[in-house]
């Protein structure tokens, strides 16, 4: 399935097994001090306590589809780290757990 996203890039869902160089790099649990968010190799996402529908553009978004609601999240990954922006901030992402002060 190819979704057409706003700024005129397509992303293509996991449904026949389509998978990029950026959905490899993504998957996996990444954790910040905001929360987890964890990318599964069948195409959906965990993020912020709910489950969606992922697929990445090659514009710099992650289309989140769920039941009610879809959402593209710019993102940037780079030096290992996954740069989100939330609500207006960046959040920063790490494949390592924080730690508990």
């Amino acid at each position: 399935m190819i979704i057409g996203l706003s700024d005129g890039a397509y992303a293509s869902q996991h449904l026949h097994g389509f998978v990029t160089k950026a959905d490899r790099l993504l998957q996996g649990t990444w954790y910040s001090s905001e929360g987890a968010i964890t990318f599964k190799t069948n195409g959906t996402v965990h993020y912020h306590g709910k489950r969606y529908f992922y697929a990445v553009s090659n514009g710099g978004l992650i289309q989140l589809s769920g039941k009610h609601r879809s959402n593209a999240i710019p993102y940037q990954l780079a030096g290992g780290k996954l740069t989100l922006m939330e609500n207006g901030e960046e959040v920063v992402y790490t494949h390592k757990r924080p730690r508990r002060k």
